[in-house]
């Protein structure tokens, strides 16, 4: 990403995965303003409601492949049906745990979409901010 990072959403149904992708940032950059959301449905309804509002939106968006309700992929489509102004503002990065190859093949087929590895570390966090 050519701007800072100054907010970050985490987007992940596991709690924990939540709290240490969390640290990670901050212990990169303690100022980071860090928005967590446990439900995929929740994450997108904030984003719908302030989508011309770059103050409100995150710079990054960490998501979680495996959700209940609206996965990773569907919350993409969504997030693709949204302003001009989001999209242009707001970067995603697929995070997830899998192995399957077709999951890892498919979140890459969006070259505006980056990936990685659960959990992440210190120098993908670098390589991004």
């Amino acid at each position: 990403m050519k701007a800072k990072v100054k907010k970050v959403m985490i987007v992940d149904d596991n709690e924990f995965d939540c709290y240490i992708t969390s640290k990670i940032v901050t212990n990169f950059d303690e100022n980071i303003d860090i928005m967590e959301f446990n439900s995929s449905i929740t994450a997108i309804q904030y984003l719908e409601e302030f989508q011309n509002v770059t103050a409100k939106l995150p710079d990054l968006i960490l998501l979680d492949i495996y959700m209940p309700v609206l996965d990773g992929f569907e919350f993409i489509e969504k997030f693709n049906s949204l302003s001009d102004t989001l999209k242009n503002h707001t970067k995603i990065c697929i995070l997830s745990t899998t192995v399957d190859d077709l999951y890892i093949h498919k979140a890459k087929v969006d070259e505006s979409v980056l990936f990685s590895s659960k959990p992440i570390t210190k120098e993908f966090v670098e390589s991004i901010f």
